[in-house]
């Protein structure tokens, strides 16, 4: 697939930085191109969400390789920052889930041949090399009320008495994460982040990260009220890569836990529109399918599933039929 259709697909990519910025970026760089995405975890399950941004990590790794570009497609499983946000007592469970989602990650790669390079914070995080970078970065936020109100703004207003007890500790270690890094995937709202590292770049005099946004993740099985009823879900979502995000594990698909019967429910029962700009659970999972269909038939040609739903070749019953069939045969007979 040429990379311009893969970077402006419909119903997957929602914000990307041109043709052009990436092939510049890649032709430029001594080293591997990093393109990387990295998530947290909770203890509800992986989520088929998640595999989204995997398979999109190594789409956009395999088809810069078809232009000659070598690359560096990096997964980060980020167990240290998961632990901050629990109980000391909590530390050692959240380590051991850190190592579940790995093995996860390690399951998806083979499976669907990624070529993925997957990484965990706790290998890094206490080198000097890393502690040096956060605590540059650290000074120079803390020397500008601008970038520690940016800083600030990185976390939820109820924890923000918590995290500044802690020193923004979460914010600054995702900061040195990804300050160096080529193209980063991630959900929308990661930008608050993004933001501050392009901006402590521009005043290094270096290549600023560029950020690559796929669309929102959303809960299946649930009706049109629900959507209605939450303000502001159909800009963010939920978070995709937190089976128990906003309390909704049970409407979630988790690749080794959800059964086909309770896949077909969710999916018989979720509010459908054929208007492109609400929230379409779905479709989305039908992308992913399509998405992990392509890896495994290596037959990487674009997605129609969007258009062709929302030109309405294909009927929502008919699309609800297709997805859980796909859903049955490219993921959860894999697990």
């Amino acid at each position: 697939m040429k990379l311009r259709f893969l970077i402006t697909q419909k119903g997957l990519v929602l914000q990307s930085p041109t043709t052009e910025e990436i092939l510049a970026r890649a032709k430029s760089k001594k080293q591997k191109l990093k393109i990387f995405y990295g998530e947290t975890y909770d203890d509800y399950g992986n989520t088929i969400d998640s595999m989204k941004y995997y398979f999109f990590v190594s789409e956009l790794a395999k088809t810069l390789k078809q232009e000659g570009l070598e690359t560096d497609p990096i997964i980060l499983i980020a167990d240290t920052a998961a632990c901050r946000n629990v109980s000391p007592d909590l530390e050692k469970r959240y380590m051991k889930l850190g190592d579940d989602r790995t093995d996860f990650v390690k399951k998806v790669n083979k499976i669907y041949d990624l070529g993925l390079r997957i990484l965990r914070m706790s290998e890094y995080i206490n080198t000097k090399e890393f502690q040096d970078k956060r605590e540059k970065i650290i000074e120079i936020c803390k020397s500008d009320s601008g970038l520690m109100a940016a800083i600030e703004k990185t976390v939820p207003e109820s924890k923000i008495e918590e995290e500044r007890k802690k020193g923004f500790m979460y914010s600054f270690d995702e900061i040195a994460t990804i300050i160096d890094l080529d193209v980063k995937i991630g959900p929308p709202r990661e930008d608050l982040y993004d933001n501050i590292a392009r901006e402590l770049s521009r005043r290094e005099k270096k290549n600023p990260l560029m950020s690559l946004f796929l669309t929102p993740s959303f809960p299946v099985g649930k009706n049109w009220a629900y959507f209605f009823s939450q303000e502001g879900i159909e800009d963010h979502g939920i978070t995709a890569y937190k089976a128990g995000s906003k309390r909704l594990q049970e409407f979630r698909i988790l690749p080794g836990l959800t059964k086909a019967e309770q896949a077909k429910s969710l999916i018989d029962n979720s509010f459908i529109s054929l208007n492109p700009s609400l929230p379409n659970p779905v479709l989305d999972i039908g992308i992913i399918c399509e998405m992990a269909r392509r890896n495994l038939k290596k037959e990487f040609i674009q997605i129609n599933l969007n258009d062709e739903f929302y030109s309405e070749k294909i009927k929502p019953t008919e699309l609800k039929k297709y997805v859980y069939k796909a859903l049955q045969e490219e993921i959860l007979s894999k697990f």
